[in-house]
């Protein structure tokens, strides 16, 4: 891999360095051979600049042969020289800090004045490193890890990794930057960061003044003229170049996944999550982290907690944080990219751009490919019957489909083992033929395979993994078919140029093509596959207006016209994320031809002031026209007042209904030193009626919203923002409008920091929305949103009392959560399957047991189909208290407070469907952890109490802990408690012995169905004492008794569990270089029943009767940059077999 690296770095810097400033002129000198074979001595020739000469003549290139790749040369026979001529080489090469050659050793020729002759003497070089071979410019860290792993129960399995970060200057004029590794995580980062971390990062990027490499993982954002608008993120080869106003790139990858857009309506009480889809619906998808745009009505947003969104990218599911209050009227709009695993996906892109005349005409162009390789499917099989069906298919994916349907494999007795059974019957007196979920049943001898076609088009619910029930025909979302992946090839081209004679004027002229083969296992409908667009236009920017020497102000006018083909496609939108609502062409087919004229004119007669007026005229088709007149007044000093307001226009038809649409948006502020009031306002009136008819149309829509509101800033310390909202909502009933509703709401920001004792963030938003009489007749509900998030940071007394609340709550929809063993290799999960226990062919949770070792299996949940409306509410406190920082003074009361300290946790999680606000909202407990509101639910406290807490020779900890949970599965509801109280005591009896003991009684209580082996209700009491013996600083002799008595009372004859145990152990430290460790353990069971099942909690792992561990761990450090670690553990576990695994590592740093 090193090799692989300085050989890639090396051929970068050969290329990169070929300009006049990194070359300069070699003179070699070398006695003519009778080989007839001469080697140069640089590393490197630029061919055709060599001279040579014999004596004080030139040859000429005819008397001579040269090999540029081995820098030798040879003179022609024809050529007339002597044995005592000089050959003179001058050539030019390339500036590098490289050697020719790099050893370890060399022999050298030295005369021995005793023996009277020449001997070979062996010459020890310098070690060969990083600096000897880039010099001292260069940072790195990194590691090579290389060990294996060998047991009884498992074959030799060998462990490698290599990481390397390395950055700095390989010339004067080159730069490099490298994260490598070959160590591959499929772990997605957490989308609740504004920032992620993208480990899996792995790229070698080669910088100088005109060209740049990129090799590995990196993200293409590209933009040339209106259409060529590219973001990607990709893995491959990247190369940018540029010189004197000229540029270029090329990039041929691997796509990480597919760009697409969702376009969603909010919902009123709802933050989320609000599930995204891929182009054709499909909700099996992964968004690739990082990818994702999030607008709300038109406004870029910001991910993370303390911003306005999170996002989960393994489920595609957004939720709003309570700083964006989401509600019917939110229009929620999404640009992302994601991966559907069907085809390994390929990208080539290319693209330069070029000025003439002083920058004046600017020339640019871009081609991009983007296709599904169909030869490579990812996590599908496709049959030569399935190839055969997506080849009839064509363009239309409803024809690309398969049956879900098929037999179950035959058991060991030759009956079939499936879990659904065929079922005919008579739906409204039509034949029906549906299948039934019915594992373990003789008649179910099908497994059914469904997909998800969209709400109100399939005939089944999905109920729980694997689980499917027949709900009739178009009452469900699910179907019993597959449907066959079309494997999809885009292309896309464009020109554009842009001719600017001024600074202030500029035309500019874009052509784009494309071509998109929606199924490239077929040739039908190929034809259809072309489109083409174009773009044109005129600028003027701020011309300023002149009369008699008068300045009139500035300036500026707009035009363009756009035609775009409909069967033209791009990359990515290249569109305003509100263009369809600009034009009001929601509805309408995006695969007609489309023409767009816009026209611009914005005047400012003074700096501060500007009138921008717009006229648009949009023709989508023979049917839809529209025209747009948008004006938009400013008026502004930004430090002292503000007045912005906009009125827009749309008049739109088509051949059955006429629309006007008027909106008004407006902000105006005021600034008084620390005090700002303002007033924003929305109002928009949209009429839609069939033409030749004056009734209104369900599509219309009027609303009018005021938001006044004081800002106080920087008051001491202190923010201070609130808005009062005002809106009334009118909806078209019998061909006019009548009120649909009236909506309050309150918004509260304070923002409060004093030195470094408080931090403090609040925010509340409270909204209610009340409906007319009509439209609660009609089922509509009056609804309140409250969402509040706080975080206070608090110390008091210089430290002494310091503590953190969190108080965060909003209304979402949420789902049960579904438990999904996966399987892993072997010892790394931490379940283990016990086998069809009732034989009915699934793998049931009760199945699966939790393991110590040889684990096979790891327990994940994921949400199910079905969403409920919810209350989510997170809390918590942490309070320390140190008396010693607050109590003076030497008197009685003092000396026995002061040793004193304490810790108090308290936190809350609930997820309830609770209808009454406040209970949740004022934390009254009692209506928490409901068995038919909540869905998930913990609450959770702790308290400490220390004595001589930081004491190394005596202290004391006592603790209580109480945990209470509620989730409901899909599979029923999980109801836990545990409850724990002890007594800790660390002592030193002298300098070289020490004793850490425990006591304490815990209470471990689990009740869920009556089928899950979850089930307990543990009292357990324990004691353990642990004797450390420190004869010398680097030795450590331990002592370990533990003594428990387990109770569970959950079966109708309790089980209890004795358990007593024995340790010792060695420590040897090698003076900060390493440490052996031997450990020597022994736990006996002793149970007064063997017919009980024992859960894993009452065991902890360990058999009944009598188990031995023995352990040796040993690191040890080789210098500075080189990390050994071996270990070897063994254990017999009552009357098994004994075990033995053996592993062995060495890491090394640089």
């Amino acid at each position: 891999m090193v090799k692989i690296i300085l050989l890639l770095l090396l051929s970068a810097r050969l290329i990169f360095s070929q300009n006049y400033e990194s070359t300069f002129t070699v003179t070699d000198s070398i006695q003519v051979n009778l080989k007839n074979l001469y080697k140069l001595n640089a590393l490197t020739i630029i061919p055709g600049s060599e001279i040579i000469k014999i004596g004080s003549k030139n040859i000429s290139i005819e008397d001579y042969s040269i090999n540029y790749h081995r820098l030798e040369f040879s003179l022609s026979d024809s050529l007339e020289y002597s044995l005592f001529d000089t050959i003179i080489v001058s050539y030019k090469t390339i500036k590098l800090s490289l050697k020719k050659e790099y050893s370890k050793r060399e022999l050298q020729y030295r005369y021995d004045s005793l023996l009277g002759d020449t001997i070979r003497v062996l010459q020890r070089s310098s070690a060969i490193t990083t600096e000897s071979i880039f010099g001292s410019n260069i940072e790195r860290s990194g590691s090579i890890v290389r060990g294996f792993t060998i047991g009884t129960n498992k074959d030799l399995s060998l462990q490698s990794g290599f990481r390397l970060q390395f950055s700095g200057n390989l010339s004067e004029d080159i730069e490099v930057v490298a994260a490598l590794t070959d160590e591959n995580s499929p772990i997605q980062p957490e989308g609740n960061t504004e920032r992620l971390e993208d480990l899996e990062k792995v790229f070698i990027q080669i910088k100088h003044k005109n060209a740049t490499g990129i090799f590995g993982d990196y993200e293409l954002i590209k933009k040339s003229g209106e259409f060529g608008v590219i973001n990607r993120k990709l893995q491959g080869l990247m190369g940018e170049f540029n010189y004197e106003g000229s540029d270029a790139y090329f990039s041929f990858a691997s796509s990480k996944g597919k760009f697409h857009s969702n376009k969603i309506n909010g919902e009123d009480g709802v933050q989320g999550p609000y599930r995204l889809s891929g182009e054709n619906g499909e909700r099996d998808i992964i968004i690739i982290a990082g990818t994702e745009k999030v607008f709300l009505d038109g406004e870029e947003l910001r991910r993370g907690e303390g911003n306005d969104y999170t996002i989960d990218y393994s489920n595609a599911q957004i939720t709003f944080t309570p700083k964006r209050l989401i509600t019917s009227a939110s229009r929620l709009s999404f640009d992302f990219q994601y991966t559907d695993r069907r085809y390994v996906r390929n990208f080539f892109g290319a693209g330069g751009s070029s000025s003439f005349f002083s920058n004046k005409l600017k020339f640019s162009v871009q081609y991009i490919r983007e296709g599904d390789d169909y030869s490579s499917p990812i996590d599908i099989l496709l049959s030569d019957e399935d190839k055969s069906v997506l080849r009839e298919a064509g363009n239309n994916r409803e024809k690309a489909v398969k049956s879900g349907v098929s037999f179950a494999e035959k058991d060991s007795l030759g009956y079939y083992r499936g879990i659904y059974e065929r079922v005919d019957t008579l739906i409204n007196g039509d034949s029906t033929v549906f299948y039934k979920y019915n594992p373990g049943d003789v008649k179910s001898i099908y497994n059914v395979s469904f997909t998800y076609v969209g709400e109100g088009r399939g005939s089944y619910i999905k109920e729980s993994v694997g689980y499917f029930k027949f709900v009739g025909q178009l009452s469900g979302n699910y179907l019993p078919i597959i449907y066959l992946p079309l494997p999809e090839l885009k292309q896309f081209s464009t020109v554009s140029i842009n001719y600017s004679p001024s600074q202030d004027f500029s035309l500019y002229f874009d052509l784009a093509g494309s071509s998109f083969d929606r199924n490239r296992f077929s040739e039908l409908n190929d034809n259809e596959n072309t489109g083409f667009a174009r773009n044109f236009g005129l600028k003027l920017n701020s011309y300023p207006l002149n009369l008699f020497n008068n300045n009139l102000g500035k300036v500026g006018i707009s035009f363009r016209e756009r035609f775009i083909e409909g069967r033209f496609t791009s990359p990515d939108r290249f569109n305003s994320i509100e263009f369809e609502r600009d034009y009001n062409i929601q509805g309408t087919s995006s695969k007609a031809n489309e023409t767009l004229r816009e026209a611009g004119l914005v005047y400012s007669p003074f700096d501060g002031a500007s009138i921008n007026s717009n006229y648009g005229y949009m023709k989508r088709g023979v049917e839809f026209k529209s025209n747009r007149f948008s004006n938009n007044l400013s008026l502004t000093n930004q430090s002292v007042y503000n007045i912005n307001y906009v009125f827009d226009y749309v008049s739109s038809e088509n051949l059955l209904i006429k629309s006007d649409w008027i909106r008004q948006k407006g902000n105006f502020f005021y600034t008084y030193q620390f005090l700002k009031p303002g007033l924003e306002l929305n109002i928009e009136n949209k009429k839609e009626r069939i033409i030749k008819s004056d009734s209104l149309i369900n599509s219309s829509l009027r609303f009018s919203e005021l938001n006044p509101y004081l800002e106080i800033n920087k008051l001491s310390g202190f923010n201070f923002i609130y808005k009062f909202t005002f809106r009334d909502d009118y909806l078209p009933i019998l061909g006019r409008f009548e009120k649909e509703s009236n909506s309050t709401g309150h918004m509260i920001d304070i923002d409060y920091k004093y030195k470094s004792d408080i931090s403090s963030q609040f925010n509340v938003t409270v909204r209610d929305k009340k409906y007319s009489d009509y439209y609660k007749l009609n089922g509509q509900l009056d609804n309140q949103t409250i969402l509040v998030r706080s975080q206070s940071r608090l110390n008091f007394l210089d430290k002494s009392i310091n503590g953190d609340l969190f108080y965060e709550v909003s209304t979402q929809k949420t789902a049960k959560l579904e438990k999904v063993f996966v399987q892993v290799q072997k010892g790394n999960g931490n379940y283990i399957y016990l086998g069809d226990l009732n034989g009915n062919g699934i793998a049931d949770e009760y199945e699966y047991e939790p393991t110590l070792y040889d684990g096979e299996f790891i327990l994940i949940t994921i949400p199910s189909d079905k969403l409920y409306p919810v209350i989510d509410l997170k809390t918590s406190t942490r309070w320390k208290i140190e008396m010693e920082e607050i109590i003076d003074g030497d008197n009685l009361l003092a000396t026995i407070v002061k040793p004193l300290s304490t810790e108090t946790v308290f936190r809350i999680e609930e997820n309830t469907q609770e209808p009454d606000y406040k209970k949740i909202y004022l934390l009254n407990l009692s209506a928490f952890q409901n068995e038919k509101l909540t869905l998930r639910g913990t609450n959770f406290f702790q308290q400490d109490f220390f004595i001589f807490e930081n004491s190394s020779s005596l202290s004391f900890r006592l603790r209580y802990s109480q945990r209470r949970s509620l989730t409901q599965f899909a599979s029923g509801t999980e109801k836990g408690f545990a409850k724990e109280r002890g007594v800790r005591i660390r002592f030193r009896m002298i300098e070289e012995i020490s004793n850490l003991t425990e006591f304490g009684v815990n209470d471990d209580n689990v009740a869920a169905i009556i089928t899950s082996n979850r089930n307990r209700k543990i009292n357990s009491n324990f004691l353990n004492t642990d004797f450390s013996y420190r004869p010398q600083r680097n030795i450590e002799v331990g002592l370990k008794l533990k003594y428990s008595e387990s109770t569970d009372s959950y079966p109708q004859k309790p089980t209890i569990v004795n358990l007593n145990g024995q340790g010792i152990r060695f420590n040897y430290s090698f003076s900060g270089l390493g440490r052996l460790r031997i450990e020597l353990e022994r736990n006996e069971l002793l149970s007064n029943s063997t017919e009980n099942f024992l859960p894993y909690e009452l065991t902890g792992g360990n058999t009944v009767g009598k188990n031995y561990f023995w352990r040796v761990n040993f690191d040890y450090r080789f210098g500075l940059n080189i990390q050994s670690t071996a270990s070897y553990d063994g254990r017999l576990q009552g009357t098994g077999r004994i075990i033995h695994t053996a592993r062995a590592e060495v890491r090394a740093f640089f």
